[in-house]
């Protein structure tokens, strides 16, 4: 179950849907996750709250998109940057250039999540 939390400037309010529904397919295709495991938070910064290298690594950066995926352990590091690459390539089709782009995943295991069914 990821859980991803997206920080990036507040000019970036209205894209948050269709950035969701990008981040979401790019994993559902890349990680082969459930469709249905979706669990986004989206946090708007204004100017000056997000400080970050304009060009590391040999970038051209005038803003930046920051995106954490906490994700349950068990995906292999090819799974992890093919569903991330996919996730570059549709915030791209959106208009976010891709070095506006980073991406940290951090994954868990057993017993650090809770995510309880509703009751029979």
């Amino acid at each position: 179950m990821p859980l991803v939390r997206v920080d990036l400037h507040d000019h970036h309010a209205d894209l948050r849907p269709a950035m969701s529904e990008a981040i979401h397919s790019a994993l559902v295709e890349g990680w082969g996750m459930p469709a249905d495991d979706l669990f986004h938070v989206f946090r708007l910064h204004a100017p000056g709250d997000l400080f970050f290298s304009r060009t590391y690594p040999d970038a051209d950066r005038s803003d930046v998109v920051i995106i954490q995926i906490l994700a349950y352990n068990g995906y292999t590091p090819e799974a992890k940057q093919r569903g991330a690459a996919l996730v570059v390539d549709r915030l791209a089709a959106l208009g976010i250039p891709r070095d506006h782009v980073l991406i940290a995943i951090t994954e868990n295991g057993d017993g650090d999540w809770l995510a309880p069914a509703k009751e029979a």
